[in-house]
């Protein structure tokens, strides 16, 4: 019914012996407590390059069997869709093959299928409902670290459903990732360029996003920052009313992406997931999630993670055949197609460009300043972040199976990179013209079946129009004051 360890461990390998070409097999840096190794699957596919990569992790607790499988097949999945130029259908959710290839040679896909060997060794021959790995916490009679409360956010907090008693479910453990398993996660975070992040958990059908130690605020980046509490206190946070920072930009990227992966799921076979932060659920410290998020608010020399934790199938009749259903085929099929969702989610159009038609990432870098910068921080420019994400999966489809229109694409983002350095610049007529001209052409190539995104494309041609011999600064004053109005 459910895979071994070693099960888990052959089907990898196998898939980096006999498809070489697409898939990579690492044996992390640290073996589990019980020196058990632990492996990472690598997916990619087309030229080489600096990618962004996507990142999903499976068994950190050790009773949710299905999770592992689903990753493992998953991985299954797409190396045949890739090598045999077919679709992957879940259901009634249908990926092209075009879909699948736009992934494999755009991103880097990592698995992490199972992060806590022991546990799942443990609750497929002892104990069907064991949570944690096998640390011998030292003084008790008690084993095992909640693998996810032992990041370093807030650690040790004990806020909600988080413990720094050994015997607990939740224990945090002796310190920050004190355990290998949790360090093996941190090295890929380290190491690899991961855009997106999804541990894999069972159940509640719930696609999860930060913040789960506190409910979010937008206005006040000072005075509300986890940066600023303390940890390691096996105590609340015990301010009154604290509630945590996250820019309004980012919750909008979470809040569009999970509604993006909710709706994935509801086509397969109607299972009707709940998008929400952590915190609705319940309060947590020290989640792997959460973590992958607040890297680069701790560090800001670190590179942004948008961390997602998919919490998959129903609670039915009891809570072992929660966890572990006697079938979890259709489970399943859910979490794989909430997967696939959030790897398309994570493709940037821009990228592709910058990487493979300009070959760099400058001009690509400039824009993003803009719309981290300038856009973000108000609603009418927020709106137009939101318009330019829901467009550009379909684009990038264009732009990725055709190079004379993606040329024309890269031509224009390269100008628009150098115009916007400097905020007295002025938009050439001629820049307007190549410009409207390619949104002519995109609106008819994406087909009648995306209204929206030709609407959206409209939009763009009409704000393109009116910048027509304007100062750069003059742009982005009407960027940020009007959005998207369609003519």
């Amino acid at each position: 019914m459910y895979r071994t360890v070693p099960q888990l461990d052959s089907v990898t390998s196998l898939l980096a012996t006999w498809f070489p070409q697409l898939c990579t097999r690492t044996q992390l840096p640290e073996t589990s407590v019980q020196g058990s190794p632990v492996f990472a699957l690598r997916l990619r596919a087309g030229r080489d390059g600096d990618r962004r990569g996507v990142l999903f992790v499976g068994g950190t607790h050790a009773r949710e069997l299905m999770n592992p499988d689903a990753l493992v097949e998953f991985a299954v999945d797409l190396v045949v869709s890739y090598l045999n130029g077919t679709d992957i259908v879940y259901g009634g959710r249908t990926w092209t093959a075009e879909d699948v290839k736009l992934i494999l040679e755009s991103l880097d896909l990592w698995f992490i299928p199972c992060s806590n060997p022991d546990g799942r060794t443990k609750v497929l021959t002892v104990d069907n409902m064991w949570r944690k790995n096998l640390r011998d916490n030292p003084g008790t009679a008690c084993d095992g670290v909640d693998l996810n409360r032992n990041a370093a956010i807030l650690w040790g907090v004990t806020e909600g459903q988080t413990s720094c008693s050994p015997c607990t479910d939740i224990y945090v453990g002796s310190d920050a990732f004190s355990e290998p398993e949790t360090r093996n996660v941190k090295h890929l975070l380290d190491t690899e360029r991961i855009h997106t992040f999804a541990d894999v958990h069972s159940f509640s059908e719930l696609v999860l996003y930060p913040w789960g130690h506190a409910e979010n605020q937008t206005t006040d980046p000072a005075a509300q920052r986890f940066t600023s509490l303390p940890t390691g206190t096996c105590a609340p946070i015990g301010i009154p009313g604290y509630r945590e920072y996250i820019t309004p930009q980012d919750l909008l990227r979470f809040t569009t992406v999970a509604q993006r992966l909710v709706d994935a799921i509801a086509a397969v076979r109607g299972s009707a997931y709940t998008p929400q932060t952590g915190r609705t659920l319940y309060a947590t410290t020290g989640t792997q999630s959460d973590y992958a998020y607040s890297r680069h608010i701790a560090d800001p020399e670190l590179g942004k993670t948008y961390g997602f934790t998919i919490e998959t199938g129903p609670r039915v009749g009891s809570v072992e055949d929660s966890f572990h259903p006697p079938d979890p085929t259709p489970i399943k099929l859910d979490a794989k197609a909430g997967m696939l969702a959030l790897a398309q989610e994570s493709i940037c159009a821009f990228d592709l460009i910058g990487l493979q038609q300009l070959n760099r990432q400058t001009e690509v870098d400039t824009l993003r300043r803009v719309r981290d910068d300038v856009l973000a921080n108000t609603e009418a420019g927020r709106d137009w972040i939101t318009l330019v994400e829901r467009a550009e999966l379909p684009i990038a489809s264009l732009l990725f199976t055709d190079d004379g229109l993606a040329d024309r694409a890269a031509t224009l983002i390269e100008r628009a990179g150098k115009l916007f350095e400097d905020d007295q610049s002025v938009v050439s007529d001629e820049d307007v013209d190549l410009g409207r001209a390619l949104l002519t052409e995109l609106t008819e190539r994406v087909g009648a079946e995306n209204a929206q995104v030709r609407t959206d494309l409209k939009a763009v041609g009409a704000a393109l129009e009116q910048a027509r011999r304007v100062s750069i600064a003059e742009v982005l004053n009407q960027l940020t004051n009007r959005g998207p109005l369609p003519k």
